[in-house]
């Protein structure tokens, strides 16, 4: 494999994980600004289970909790299992298109390094 391609590839890993680390950061502010009103409301029993509530109040889980608010405030479909497909409402606007931006993010970032670390695994078990 030409060194040019690793070295490109090394270069696009590098900027994945920085923009992956901005993200999470990004992430850390929002879970100041989830709405109260809906917080309040829909963290608790019977749409959360006792373990759950206890699991997702604690870091590093409380960043699955903010992108559970966040996709339930863009998605209001995705809360229809739980029965919080009205929770969108409690959000304000601002909230909910930044929720939409922030959970494509991810959706690009995470297979991206994803991908990235089984090329770059492959290439090594190839290599040796």
């Amino acid at each position: 494999m030409p060194i040019e391609l690793l070295r490109y590839l090394a270069y696009l890993s590098f900027f994945v994980f920085l923009a992956v680390i901005i993200w999470l950061f990004i992430m850390f502010v929002m879970s100041f600004f989830i709405p109260k009103a809906m917080f309040d409301k829909y963290f608790k029993e019977p749409y959360f289970s006792r373990t759950e509530i206890a699991v997702f109040s604690a870091f590093p889980l409380n960043f699955f909790r903010v992108a559970m608010f966040m996709r339930l405030a863009g998605w209001p479909s995705s809360g229809k299992r739980r029965g919080m497909t009205e929770a969108y409402l409690l959000a304000p606007i601002w909230f909910r298109r930044i929720s939409k931006v922030m959970i494509r993010i991810l959706l690009v970032l995470f297979p991206s390094i994803v991908v990235l670390g089984l090329f770059f695994a492959l290439v090594a078990v190839l290599d040796t």
